[in-house]
């Protein structure tokens, strides 16, 4: 049986980013990848946080899915979700938690919204990890557009967690970014 049947879960929104909560401290199998992406064909989500018992002094441990069924590492937005009810649950604005990237703290701010410390960003490419090497990541190989005239071109390029392409441009709302994203996202 699925670590996820007959799982409650909470559905938040991180900054635009559709976050998915199933907590399982209380006990359950690991989640398998093929179970992360049939959850989010059920319930479509960016990131999927699956709550674990933490270990030494941590408020838990997070396994992070894509949609995809792949891995991240870590997951600033959905880690400011899951500090938010966290800290609804224990009354304390400072979090600590063990993600694959290591421990990722949590803190309320003055705001009430929470500051997430990803720790030190990669920059290599097989860090990152690009398919095949770039001696500079600050700007990649790749573009979006019509071959000769790409109306995006050479981002940079980081991992903070999960791989991110960065376009630098004047005005990020004159760019179809939910026709892009996708198009980029899968790019070999």
């Amino acid at each position: 049986m699925s670590a996820l049947a007959n799982r409650d879960f909470i559905k938040m929104n991180g900054l635009g980013n559709e976050i998915v909560i199933v907590d399982l401290r209380a006990g359950a199998a690991p989640i398998a990848a093929d179970e992360a992406r049939a959850a989010g064909r059920q319930e479509p989500y960016d990131q999927l946080m699956a709550l674990y018992p933490g270990h030494g002094g941590s408020d838990a441990s997070i396994r992070i899915f894509n949609n995809d069924g792949s891995e991240a590492g870590a997951c600033g937005n959905g880690m400011r979700c899951v500090a938010s009810l966290i800290s609804a649950e224990t009354g304390r604005a400072a979090l600590k938690f063990e993600t694959a990237a290591g421990v990722v703290s949590c803190w309320r701010a003055a705001d009430g919204l929470f500051t997430v410390d990803m720790g030190a960003p990669r920059f290599r490419w097989d860090e990152i990890p690009l398919a095949k090497a770039m001696p500079d990541t600050r700007a990649i190989d790749l573009q979006f557009g019509p071959p000769g005239a790409p109306i995006l071109r050479a981002p940079s390029a980081v991992n903070m967690g999960n791989p991110h392409a960065i376009f630098w441009v004047d005005d990020p709302q004159a760019y179809d970014q939910r026709q892009i994203g996708p198009v980029l996202e899968h790019d070999p």
